[in-house]
């Protein structure tokens, strides 16, 4: 059978946004089902790769390759930036890009912008994982966020939007002008919220911690995070100590791959922390695991690329669909079609003879 070279396309923000927003619902059940496959061992899903270009400098890029077979055959990879220094220039801290490649050929089919997938995936990650240790959709006396950046406020306007119901959000950040502009999008919606001073001021009280800074080592040990019965997201994953992480229970998206480059749960599990007291979320999902609700439970979401490239897959498609890639006739040049010249290296007996 013959093979053509497929159509490159890309997939611009607005279009990613404009999809993902018409439909939230979907690419949460997209998260939920993905991680179902990852505990049933149906997504080949391998380790990032972390690249740091100048070493002890907080910048860096993480590759996130994954094939699925379900819920839809995929195959690609995620490659994203994370500067924080951008954020004092008025720029995001993260940029990507997620490539999809034909799972037949091999060949790239798609370049999708991926900073809004890759915080879409991890807001809903957190609501997927919230509703699986507090309930579907969870009703919550008082939320408390440290860290009110681009993913805190996807994650809490995610939560609203899947239906939960927040009684009270106290925001903290060191820039007082990002937890003033949270603070201001909640009341906005009707619910009571406003900016404290400090990380222990946001999460006194709280029954839901959200924590979303761009730490890189363990600072936050409030006895509020320990309290029985409270669930804290970790979505940043370097905040909490490994005192604070040790009077809790945990739950990952995957055990092998949130306990490495120097998370708070790698540093715990160095000193001491019981394996046993991990569990991933598919877990949860499927039933095969529940939470103890006398105990504090952390939900450290390290991030698979099987989930950037789930829902990649799934914009590109509805963008086909509405007639909104933009297609580039060519890509691949006329090489891929035409047939191959044969490349015959001289003899040495003929190039002696050229040489008389």
């Amino acid at each position: 059978m013959a093979l053509t070279a497929p159509t490159f396309s890309v997939v611009t923000a607005d279009t990613v946004t404009g999809i993902l927003a018409a439909d939230l619902a979907a690419a949460k059940d997209l998260v939920a089902a993905v991680y179902r496959q990852a505990v049933a061992g149906g997504i080949v899903n391998p380790p990032s790769l972390f690249l740091r270009p100048d070493a002890g400098r907080p910048e860096r890029f993480i590759a996130l390759p994954a094939a699925l077979a379900e819920p839809s055959r995929a195959v690609g990879l995620k490659w994203i930036g994370s500067f924080p220094g951008n954020l004092d220039g008025g720029l995001p801290r993260a940029s990507a890009v997620i490539v999809l490649n034909d799972p037949v050929t091999g060949y790239p089919v798609a370049c999708l912008e991926g900073a809004v997938i890759s915080a879409t995936r991890t807001a809903l990650s957190a609501v997927v994982g919230a509703e699986a240790l507090v309930g579907r959709p969870g009703v919550v006396d008082r939320l408390g966020v440290v860290g009110a950046g681009v993913i805190a406020r996807r994650t809490v306007a995610a939560l609203s939007a899947c239906g939960w119901r927040l009684g009270e959000v106290r925001v903290f950040d060191l820039r007082a002008e990002q937890a003033a502009r949270l603070a201001g999008e909640v009341t906005a919606t009707g619910v009571g919220a406003r900016m404290v001073t400090s990380a222990g001021e946001a999460v006194a009280g709280a029954d839901l911690v959200l924590v979303a800074t761009t730490a890189t080592t363990p600072w936050f040990d409030d006895p509020a995070l320990t309290r029985p019965g409270v669930t804290v997201l970790h979505l940043s994953l370097r905040d909490v100590t490994a005192g604070a992480m040790a009077a809790c229970d945990h739950v990952v998206d995957d055990p092998t791959h949130a306990a490495r480059e120097g998370t708070s749960l790698e540093l715990a599990l160095r000193a001491g922390l019981d394996r046993g007291a991990v569990q991933p979320v598919g877990a949860l999902l499927s039933g095969a695991a529940a939470r103890n609700p006398e105990r504090a439970v952390i939900y450290s979401p390290f991030g698979l690329g099987s989930l950037d490239v789930a829902l990649a897959h799934h914009v590109l498609t509805r963008a086909r669909e509405q007639g909104l890639t933009i297609d580039v006739p060519g890509f691949f040049g006329a090489s891929v079609t035409e047939p191959a010249v044969e490349i015959v290296l001289d003899r040495p007996a003929d190039m002696a003879e050229r040489a008389r």
